[in-house]
């Protein structure tokens, strides 16, 4: 999404890969763009003291986020079900936010052009420079970036239900981490809890993932909790604004 926006809006500005949110703004240019998935543990105190600070979110099945491989680490599965877990629950939180917006992975690879549309109605400062189906061909990402996603293709639905094909994978992060049932019913991916018979049978792979299985949603927390807390009096000085006075 990050490298579809820098290559089809006009963006002032833009990091070179996955760098937070506090990364320092450049003093000139109007539109800043960072991505860094942790960065939904903090962005809701940002939202409320930064009226110009527009996020969004991507949200995507659990079962095909956790069934991908990177190619630093090809034995092994990615990223676990914990961190579905653990940020999922601050991205609902904000959804009635009017500068959150969410959009589905799914949407975005089977119909971008209507994805980039809904992003421009949201955000009407964004100017259209190609459409997003026609990102590959004139995307010019870092190097960074380019090592990250091992080249460029045209935006597809091809990875949407691949699931299917690791149903150990999915047993096996059920038994560690619990159900996410009523999360597929919420967000859409499933009407029921019948799609559970697709696993009747199946040998769970509980093999460790490249990242931590096990993490503490406080902890996580309460490390990032010094980071923004930090950005926030910043932001709050810069405009203007005195708790003490506005209570």
């Amino acid at each position: 999404m990050a490298e579809a926006m820098i290559a089809c809006f006009e963006i002032d500005h833009h990091t070179k890969h996955e760098d937070r949110i506090f990364v320092p703004p450049p003093a000139d240019g109007n539109i800043f763009l960072t991505k860094d998935p942790k960065d939904i543990l903090v962005i809701g105190p940002l939202l409320w003291v930064n009226p110009d600070l527009y996020v969004v979110y991507m949200l995507r099945d659990p079962r095909d986020m956790i069934t991908s491989r990177h190619w630093r680490d090809p034995k092994r599965y990615w990223a676990s079900l914990r961190y579905w877990k653990a940020y999922s629950p601050w991205g609902r939180k904000l959804q009635k936010n009017r500068r959150f917006i969410t959009i589905r992975y799914e949407d975005l690879v089977c119909n971008p052009d209507e994805v980039q549309g809904k992003l421009m109605e949201r955000m009407p400062f964004l100017k259209k420079r190609a459409p997003f189906s026609r990102y590959h061909e004139i995307a010019q990402p870092s190097e960074d970036s380019l090592e990250a996603l091992r080249g460029v293709r045209p935006i597809s639905p091809v990875e949407i239900g691949k699931w299917r094909h690791h149903l150990p994978r999915v047993a096996g992060q059920l038994q560690l981490h619990g159900s996410i049932s009523r999360d597929l019913i919420e967000h859409r991916y499933e009407k029921d809890d019948s799609w559970l018979s697709e696993l009747e049978g199946v040998e769970p792979d509980i093999d460790e993932s490249h990242w931590p299985e096990y993490f503490s949603r406080r902890d996580l927390r309460k490390r990032e909790r010094g980071k923004y807390m930090e950005v926030v009096k910043t932001i709050m000085r810069r405009v203007g604004f005195n708790p003490s006075r506005n209570r």
